[in-house]
């Protein structure tokens, strides 16, 4: 089973490493050559050749990160366990900034830091389902803010680039494209968030302290909130390169905007079956129905085994999270649990997940 890193970075120090060591020099020495010339050939500009197609790419790629770099903020987060970093994006002029649930869980103090400025912020609000909370940033006013792009018009080939906190080196960008969408990916091994549908996958490198950051177009808009590493298994659960994901632009913003609104989410706008079950032979077994839910009107009952639904198996509770987890409040579904021993197949029309689930 692929396994998934949460990207906020534990201070415990870091170390680098020289990667090329030679002799140790106070100046450059130009050694003659046969004519007799010492002169080094250099060049009044840099990067890609201009007029070239290569020129156009480059410069948009650097307009987007010098747009959006005021905009995204390091966190750094004090917890009983110690210190870590993370990294968010200023939403209002006023301080709300949106960063992952993970970045500032346990939570007993947290400083933001812009290019000129540490402030001092406190959790506005949390959703742990989708692994997102907003903080508010004390005595802040005029702030540049980030602008959210429409991620339901993602493409996959498309360039983005993510911006954050990597490694504690500072703000930095990382390049790459959109390599999947509509991802069901879960967090693990400690995630707040059971599962995350419908995440956006990048080549874009994600790293520890990447959390909560930006993943941006070429126009400088955010497309999606960086999340999440892919580990690899064969090579010791060591983090996947290229593999990361993030929480969808349009998912964060419909969460975001409850919370500066209310302080909570009062909508989570996903699906709702109304069971609690665990795993089984071939199943997610029953254990529990919640009471008045969807599942309870249509006709399941406490140890039934959902082994099916749609044409889609169902093997375990993981997998019936993930599939509810790309459905929505409204949609029909057909159940097939089996009943002592007998297949039963029942429609089900799903609720809305009630918020704090």
């Amino acid at each position: 089973m692929r396994r998934y890193v949460l990207t906020t970075l534990l201070m415990s120090g870091l170390l680098f490493g020289l990667a090329a060591c030679g002799v140790s020099s106070t100046g450059t020495t130009v050694a003659n050559s046969k004519n007799g010339s010492t002169t080094i050939s250099t060049s009044s500009s840099t990067g890609a050749p201009t007029g070239s197609n290569a020129a156009t790419l480059e410069d948009s790629v650097i307009n987007a990160i010098q747009k959006v770099q005021p905009a995204v903020v390091e966190i750094t987060v004090t917890t009983t366990q110690g210190q870590a970093l993370g990294s968010g994006s200023i939403l209002t002029t006023d301080g709300y900034v949106l960063t992952n649930d993970h970045v500032v869980q346990g939570a007993t103090a947290i400083q933001v830091s812009t290019s000129t400025t540490t402030y001092s912020a406190k959790v506005a609000g949390k959703d742990p389902a989708d692994d997102l909370a907003v903080i508010k940033i004390e005595n802040a006013s005029n702030l540049p803010t980030i602008t959210f792009a429409d991620s339901s018009k993602l493409r996959v080939g498309q360039f983005v680039v993510a911006v954050g906190n990597p490694l504690g080196v500072g703000q930095s960008a990382s390049f790459g494209i959109i390599s999947a969408l509509n991802r069901s990916v879960s967090e693990a091994p400690s995630g707040p968030a059971n599962i995350i549908p419908n995440a956006i996958q990048t080549s874009a490198p994600i790293n520890p302290g990447n959390s909560g950051g930006a993943l941006i177009d070429l126009s400088g808009n955010l497309v999606g909130i960086p999340t999440l590493g892919a580990l690899d298994p064969e090579f010791g659960n060591s983090p996947a390169n290229g593999i990361g994901f993030a929480i969808p632009a349009n998912r964060a913003q419909f969460i975001a905007e409850q919370i500066i609104k209310n302080g909570v989410v009062t909508n989570t706008g996903r699906a709702f079956l109304g069971v609690l079950t665990s795993d089984a032979n071939g199943g997610a077994f029953i254990r529990q129905l919640v009471a008045g839910g969807p599942a309870e009107q249509a006709g399941l009952q406490p140890n039934d085994t959902i082994i099916q639904i749609d044409t889609t198996a169902i093997p375990n509770s993981a997998a019936l999270g993930s599939y509810l987890a790309n459905k929505a409040p409204g949609d029909k579904v057909t159940v097939t649990v089996n009943r002592n021993g007998t297949d039963l197949k029942i429609t089900v029309t799903l609720g809305t997940l009630p918020a704090g689930t």
